[in-house]
């Protein structure tokens, strides 16, 4: 049984793993290793980054949560379901449990059609036929979670790292049943 498991290692998915991973949760994150951003070679919107790779923040991504003890797993999600003990996640090569579940993954995600709610998605390029239903704080049922174009259209790097991280903190912030805060000093 991991505390939290994340399906999709593209930024969103990534920087929720760090999060969580950070805050001493025992993570595992689930990839594929197809993320949309793989493509893109010069990212010049980031904060501190005059122009970096999608490549390179995947990378950086990784070795950050390895740094933080997260575990990563290149497999396929084929299935989610509810236990007594938590949410199990069925993948092309094994199953696994945890307490918390955040879905980063673009694309299809008929694997959660019986555990989150889904609406239209925006019609263009790189975007999704659906999105997972969230509130405001990206919970999609109890204890499940979506982030990046799981969850929204918007497709920008940054926005993508940012609803990772909002993931995880209020996932955190329900786990904790206290406001969760991450500052380094």
């Amino acid at each position: 049984m991991r505390d939290v498991i994340i399906i999709g290692g593209g930024l969103a998915g990534l920087q929720a793993a760090v999060f969580t991973a950070k805050a001493g949760e025992e993570t595992l994150l689930l990839d594929t290793e197809e993320s949309l951003v793989l493509n893109t070679a010069n990212i010049q919107n980031l904060i501190g980054f005059d122009s970096v790779s999608g490549q390179e923040l995947l990378r950086s991504g990784k070795e950050k949560l390895r740094e933080f003890n997260g575990e990563i797993k290149n497999e396929e999600v084929t299935a989610l379901a509810r236990t007594d003990s938590g949410l199990k996640v069925t993948t092309d090569t094994g199953d696994y449990e945890a307490e918390y579940i955040v879905l980063a993954s673009a694309g299809i995600h008929d694997y959660a059609e019986d555990l989150v709610e889904f609406e239209e998605g925006v019609e263009g390029p790189y975007m999704m036929e659906r999105h997972v239903k969230t509130d405001q704080a990206n919970k999609a049922a109890n204890r499940i979670y979506a982030a990046g174009l799981a969850n929204t259209w918007e497709y920008q790097s940054s926005v993508a790292i940012g609803e990772g991280a909002k993931a995880a903190v209020n996932l955190l912030t329900d786990k904790y049943g206290e406001p969760y805060t991450d500052h380094d000093t």
